[in-house]
């Protein structure tokens, strides 16, 4: 719980605009390794849920601060590269295998890598800039990136609103919830390609 308080001071004193600025930054490599997004979004629709916050707010404010921080992310990937990246990585001990294996799954799966990371803690803020670094058309990351996006805020502070008085289940639900959601989409596109190759 101590973690969930400081959040909350944090949202007594400087409001919206913490929330917003935490959400752009946990987005961005290096910055977002040390900001836990997820859960200062659950915390914030906790606080909505004490009537401190408006929960519709939370959701516009929380998705347009990611939205910032995702497209900030493409931009680094883009002008940074691929080795950048991996400059990155190394220096701040970032799990090499775990980089790798996005990276290889984004040349094949790009854009459902793009939908899919955002729901993995610890290389999401990557996943943006790795598909900067592989030249992805903006018009297609931005749709995924939107997508993912907005199903994350609106169930990350749904999840506070309604659960955030069991804050200890709630984050082992977080924590857990992404690996799930990255083995369903990649049995969904297992079976994608074990169709294709029978065609």
């Amino acid at each position: 719980m101590d973690i969930l308080q400081a959040i909350l001071n944090l949202f007594i004193r400087y409001g919206y605009f913490f929330l917003f600025f935490a959400t752009a930054l946990e987005n961005i490599p290096v910055v977002g390794m040390f900001l836990p997004g997820e859960v200062i979004v659950v915390a914030a629709g906790f606080f909505a849920a004490s009537g401190k916050f408006d929960v519709a707010a939370v959701i516009l404010i929380a998705a347009l601060g990611a939205f910032l921080g995702t497209i900030c992310s493409y931009a680094l990937g883009f002008w940074g590269g691929r080795s950048f990246l991996e400059m990155l990585a190394t220096k701040l001990r970032v799990d090499g295998d775990r980089l790798n294996s996005a990276d290889r799954y984004f040349t094949t799966h790009g854009h459902i890598t793009v939908f899919v990371g955002r729901y993995l803690s610890g290389i999401k803020a990557f996943i943006p800039a790795l598909a900067g670094a592989h030249r992805m058309r903006f018009g297609t990351f931005l749709l995924f990136a939107s997508l993912a996006i907005v199903t994350w805020t609106v169930l990350a502070t749904g999840l506070g609103y309604f659960f955030g008085a069991n804050w200890p289940l709630l984050m082992k639900i977080i924590r857990t919830a992404g690996w799930l959601i990255l083995l369903l989409a990649a049995l969904i596109i297992g079976l994608i390609w074990y169709r294709r190759r029978g065609r």
